[in-house]
């Protein structure tokens, strides 16, 4: 497979100004993670790497406009893209297979993705939020809403779900880390598309797991 040149520097210069003011949680380093993933995903699949490397540094450029307004950053990223491919000369038979990619990335009911590459910028995105980075973004965004580190667990296992939670002191704070895993992280390599992305999402969630689980014996003092 002939790799294309993936070079559009408007479209890298583009969305890193996206992100100036992001907090850790989503800021230009994650675009560029899912970028990386997205390009050795989509590589071992046999999709466009073209329209993935748009896609996958486009896909969040209206994150902070969509949480101010209260609105999904997947169809504002979306319309937002499609001026800078063009003024970045991307080939413009490939514009709406990119679009799709963005306005599909965050899979909800109305909107799956159905190309080949729109479900490997999925899977990229959501890769991105478990396995250490994983855990290192949901204590980012603890820190970032006043929550407390663990709350209090009252079975052996941290995946079950079954925990009860410090009483809460801010709006975000009775959602911990642990609850998050419990809730989202622990469930998302069941929900990838790809055969790639889900052998990398094994490992993640292994990691994830023994981490939880040492946290707990810590908090319980035993280790």
């Amino acid at each position: 497979m002939k790799l294309p040149s993936l070079h559009y520097p408007l479209i890298e210069e583009e969305a890193q100004k996206a992100f100036v003011s992001s907090p850790p949680t989503h800021d230009f380093s994650h675009t560029q993670r899912v970028l990386k993933l997205c390009l050795r995903i989509g590589k071992e699949e046999g999709a466009d790497l073209e329209i993935l490397y748009a896609a996958a540094l486009l896909h969040d450029i209206a994150r902070d406009d969509g949480d101010a307004k209260g609105e999904c950053h997947a169809h504002l990223s979306a319309e937002k893209a499609r001026p800078i491919l063009e003024k970045a000369g991307f080939p413009r038979d490939k514009w709406e297979a990119v679009i799709h990619c963005i306005e599909t990335h965050r899979f909800r009911s109305d909107a799956p993705p159905e190309s080949l590459e729109a479900k490997i910028l999925y899977d990229c995105d959501k890769l991105d939020a478990i396995g250490a980075i994983g855990v290192c973004r949901a204590y980012a965004y603890c820190g970032e809403n006043g929550q407390r580190l663990y709350g209090i667990f009252t079975n052996d296992s941290p995946e079950s779900c079954r925990m009860e939670e410090i009483p809460k002191v801010t709006d975000h704070s009775n959602h911990t880390p642990v609850r998050e895993f419990c809730l989202k992280l622990s469930k998302i390599k069941d929900k990838l598309f790809t055969p790639s992305a889900r052998r990398l999402a094994d490992t993640r969630h292994e990691f994830m797991l023994h981490f939880f689980y040492r946290l707990k014996e810590e908090v319980e003092g035993k280790q």
